[in-house]
């Protein structure tokens, strides 16, 4: 997949790090809101499959299986984080224009480190869990997904090339495929064992996962295969390692590796917590109200942080205004979700819940944790933007300092888990409301930084510009009291699909209304900025 060039000398190196010209913020922005349109549909696209496959496996699988399959994804979610993630953060720095061997022979380096932590966690996940007992094929199973993380990042110099480049269509093409392979194939393995009458256990998701990451390897290959370039930059040692790495981007992504691997435990700590804390049935349950409740974190949220990332890198420090601009404006619509979130999600999840999944899960904890889910996603929101930027600017030693905040939110984490959880004993749900409260302490400290940031530079941060107006707010309050003053919603056999949807249909309609008249200003500045970039 990758070709070797010729070296190259010091007057044709390129600069690892370029600020952009103030002529260019247009394009930028332009540029990033075509990323950003793509990761959405991507997003919606994948998360839409996977969601109607799921609901098809759900007739099929256990809470106890379903608690194994987030096991093992967490496995492979771990590998790939420890491997790649602080080599892609460090090389979205990378200016656009440049040789592509800069990035090329960085993201060399997933493979030997995935090789190091598929050895690692894999052997912990084989010999130091007892999880798997009684699990058919789990061995098999772990093993499988060993090797379909090594496939993923076997493909990363190609999809760092295809960001820098931002060339989102290729990334779009290859996820994309490979979503839909890992859907057929889960599915598939799945409904034909059921009719041949067979236990599998695992094994249908680890085929799975083998489909996803050798399609994506296959697309990424064929699409920009021939672009991936690698050899070295120069003779000099005084921008390069040996020629090859570049020794700013090296630094950098070292220094995130700490911060990132603290970052990957706060995000996973539910995952983590919930393992030492609750059984594999209990772990099913909260994995189905996880999914269900982050849904459309990942299908929104996820692909907006990621482009506003590489924006807020471009665009910083040459023009911090438009960059203020860009995160005032994803903050605010944010907010503004999150009221339809906070006065609509809770009244309305336990019939939504029995109607996408059934009697069997609606009468179990997984309607709790769904609830608590509402009030929880405007906080992750909220930290993806805040989080993106700093990611973008911070010094290495800034970066630390983060580091070192992350680990003590990671101890009040866990100590709020244990009090909700075992403590008060709210079970999963729990675990919902110790993650809100280690997301508040992240928001708090990356809002800081951002005061202190644009303070240096003379720049005005009025916070109460992304609020919502008091007129919305107080709509979604007497709304969310009338349909809570209903009581609870009745079950959809006696309610009626119809009735349920001309309840919520009603109720959304008249905060939708609300919504346009109290922030038609602000909505007419969005649509203004989306034409402009089209």
């Amino acid at each position: 997949m990758v070709t070797k060039r010729s070296k190259t000398s010091p007057s044709k190196q390129t600069s690892t790090t370029s600020a952009p010209e103030p002529a260019l913020s247009d394009s930028l922005l332009s540029a990033s809101a075509e990323s950003a349109k793509f990761l959405v549909l991507l997003q919606v696209a994948s998360r839409l499959l996977t969601f109607s496959v799921n609901q098809l496996l759900l007739r099929y699988l256990s809470p106890t299986l379903l608690g194994v399959s987030v096991q093992l994804e967490l496995l492979t979610t771990s590998i790939l984080y420890f491997s790649r993630e602080s080599l892609r953060n460090a090389l979205q720095r990378q200016a656009t224009a440049a040789d592509s061997r800069v990035v090329t022979n960085l993201a060399l380096l997933t493979l030997p480190l995935g090789l190091v932590f598929s050895v690692l966690l894999g052997t912990g996940y084989l010999w130091g869990r007892e999880g798997g007992e009684g699990i058919g094929y789990w061995k098999v199973s772990v093993a499988l997904f060993v090797i379909a993380t090594l496939l993923e990042l076997a493909a990363e110099p190609a999809f760092a090339v295809a960001q820098m480049r931002m060339r989102v269509k290729v990334r779009a093409a290859a996820e994309s495929a490979a979503a839909m392979a890992r859907c057929a194939l889960t599915c598939g393995v799945t409904v034909w064992a059921a009719g041949q009458g067979r236990e599998l256990g695992a094994l249908p998701f680890a085929i799975g996962q083998i489909g996803y990451g050798g399609v994506l390897l296959l697309v990424y290959t064929v699409r920009i295969g021939r672009e991936v370039k690698w050899g070295k930059i120069q003779q000099t040692k005084e921008h390069y390692y040996a020629g090859y790495f570049s020794q700013q981007l090296s630094h950098l992504a070292a220094t995130m590796w700490l911060q990132s691997s603290i970052k990957h435990v706060l995000t996973q700590g539910d995952s983590l917590l919930v393992a030492w804390l609750t059984t594999l049935q209990e772990q099913g349950v909260y994995a189905l109200a996880n999914n269900y409740g982050s849904l459309v974190a990942r299908m929104l949220f996820q692909p907006l942080e990621e482009s506003s990332r590489t924006l807020f890198s471009k665009l910083l420090p040459a023009q911090p205004d438009t960059a203020l601009r860009v995160m005032k404006t994803l903050l605010k619509l944010y907010l503004l979700l999150s009221v339809f979130f906070i006065s609509l999600g809770p009244p309305f999840a336990p019939a939504l819940l029995q109607l996408v999944a059934g009697r069997k899960w609606a009468g179990s904890a997984a309607s709790q944790v769904l609830q608590a889910f509402c009030y929880y996603i405007p906080l992750l929101a909220v930290n993806g933007v805040t989080e993106s930027f700093v990611q973008a600017v911070a010094t290495p030693v800034q970066l630390r300092k983060q580091s070192a905040a992350m680990f003590a939110f990671s101890l009040g984490f866990a100590a709020a888990g244990v009090v909700f959880v075992r403590t008060l004993e709210m079970g999963a749900t729990g675990l919902v409301w110790a993650n809100a409260v280690n997301m508040l302490l992240r928001i708090v400290w990356s809002g800081a930084f951002i005061r202190a940031y644009f303070k240096e530079r003379g720049v005005d941060l009025a916070s109460v510009d992304v609020l919502p107006s008091v007129m919305l707010v107080v709509v979604g309050a007497a709304i969310a009291t009338v349909v809570r003053g209903m009581g609870s919603l009745p079950p959809v056999e006696s309610m009626g699909l119809v009735q349920l949807v001309i309840t919520g249909a009603s109720a959304g309609g008249a905060l939708l209304l609300a919504c346009v008249i109290a922030e038609r200003r602000f909505l007419k500045e969005c649509w203004d900025m989306i034409k402009a970039g089209q």
